[in-house]
């Protein structure tokens, strides 16, 4: 690893939390806390304390994101009232799996002020998330719409022998070049023509990290089912082969830069 890669790894997993820990306290030395309740079991309960330790001041008391801090921030904190998720592995209309929630959790958002809270323990993560699902608990406990449809896409994708490969680069270039320039533009630095009339600002693909995970099979993820709730659509009606030379080539504008 490169020393100016490094020091990108550093700035984003350190500042982001810095960021956020001041804004709460420049806004309050004491923030709302996210209240106890009758209905919370045990393990929403445990987890009720732990979004008041790391969660609220960005998420909100209610959990709809509509806090101070996050008046600072281009790309919004979910309302999880909503149970719309854009990091998941599962398609458009359906809920997150709990791996799903987790693995935000554990690698956060590069990009957004979303750190990483890898070093909370998992028994912590996981009764977290139990909590969140309260904000939406009908919808959680109704399920997924179609069972068989909302399944992880993590299941069947298997990178290619040749993944990388100047064939598979090229490849992706030119359908970059036909899908993916007007908003992440002719280099990948999230300023095409139209990213500044986006709601979300589209991701800089030259980062050295990516928002969706560290693996290739986290960005194939995103090509498949899209970014639900952004302007990032799914691109499921590419063959296999073809989502995988874009995975390529976005691959290639990263390591261009280190």
């Amino acid at each position: 690893m490169g020393e100016n890669t490094a020091v990108k790894w550093i700035l984003f997993f350190f500042f982001p939390a810095l960021f956020i820990y001041g804004l709460l306290h420049v806004y309050s030395s004491k923030p709302a806390q996210a209240k106890k309740t009758k209905d919370l079991t045990a393990q929403e309960e445990a987890g009720r304390k732990v979004y008041n330790k790391f969660c609220v001041g960005c998420h909100g008391v209610n959990g709809d994101g509509n806090t101070q801090a996050a008046k600072f921030f281009k790309d919004k904190p979910p309302n999880f009232h909503t149970a719309v998720f854009r990091w998941k592995s599962t398609p458009e209309g359906c809920l997150p799996t709990d791996e799903d929630l987790l693995h935000v959790l554990n690698w956060g958002l590069p990009q957004t002020p979303m750190p990483s809270f890898k070093l909370v323990p998992e028994v912590q993560k996981r009764a977290v998330i139990a909590y969140i699902k309260t904000f939406a608990r009908d919808k959680w406990e109704k399920g997924q719409p179609d069972p068989e449809k909302c399944q992880s896409v993590y299941k069947e994708i298997k990178r290619p022998a040749d993944f990388g490969s100047p064939e598979l680069i090229q490849r992706g270039k030119e359908l970059y070049a036909q899908n993916c320039t007007a908003c992440h533009g002719e280099q990948g630095a999230g300023d095409g023509p139209v990213a500044t009339t986006l709601p979300v600002p589209p991701t800089d693909l030259t980062y050295p990290v990516r928002a969706a995970g560290p693996d290739p099979e986290d960005t194939f993820r995103v090509l498949t089912v899209g970014l639900e709730g952004s302007p990032m659509p799914a691109f499921g009606h590419l063959s296999e082969r073809d989502r995988w030379a874009l995975v390529s080539y976005i691959a290639y504008l990263m390591n261009k830069q280190k």
